[in-house]
């Protein structure tokens, strides 16, 4: 069955699995405590995410693939950024791994936890290629007011968020529109990763 690498990451990220009696392939009990935050940039895919291994608490990484031969493929068993990974997610187990110093990452299967609705569901929504949109066959299915409705909240949601942030740095700068202009303008030129820090920038300086 055919899957891509980031739906594992979904699913790992929003609990979509029965984690109540998790098993590793080596017989370990696995307690969920936090999943971690996730990366979207190099490095493991969550980090420090809390885990109970076999009755012992751990505080590390969680990297995800769907083989775990996947490791090797991406080297990261030469990469020190992977050395904290306390446990290795894959959708289908074919070899153990290591890590430093040769240590074995003990390997969870994700596909034996995972709800085959929610499987044929993402296969019918994200596999199939739509022409407009994943879930077009079933707009014609929502009411035309709800529909609107729920546009316009959007809409007007979207213009508080917006004119909030503006108002919150034109008390900040004492109602100095240029100041506040330039604000917004360096942290567009940041985009969505460096955005912030763009604007922090901006703010420092006279």
């Amino acid at each position: 069955m055919y899957i891509k690498e980031d739906f594992l990451h979904f699913i790992w990220k929003h609990k979509l699995f029965r984690f109540n009696r998790l098993i590793t392939t080596d017989k370990q009990s696995v307690e969920l405590v936090q999943c971690g935050t996730h990366n979207k940039n190099g490095g493991p895919d969550f980090f420090n995410a809390k885990l109970i291994i076999a009755g012992q608490l751990w505080v590390g990484n969680v990297e995800i693939h769907l083989k775990s031969t996947d490791w090797y493929a991406h080297h990261h068993h030469k990469d020190k950024l992977y050395d904290n990974v306390i446990l290795h997610v894959v959708w289908e187990d074919d070899g153990d791994i290591f890590g430093q110093y040769n240590r074995k990452i003990p390997t969870l299967v994700l596909s034996e936890y995972t709800n085959d609705f929610l499987i044929s569901n993402y296969h019918r929504l994200y596999l199939k290629k739509p022409v407009f949109i994943a879930c077009e066959t079933d707009l014609s299915q929502v009411d035309s007011f709800v529909w609107n409705n729920w546009l316009e909240i959007l809409y007007i949601e979207r213009i508080e968020e917006k004119a909030g942030f503006i108002l919150d740095l034109l008390e900040k700068f004492t109602n100095d529109w240029e100041a506040v202009f330039f604000c917004l303008l360096a942290k567009n030129f940041g985009l969505h990763i460096n955005g912030d820090a763009f604007l922090a920038i901006a703010e420092s300086i006279p």
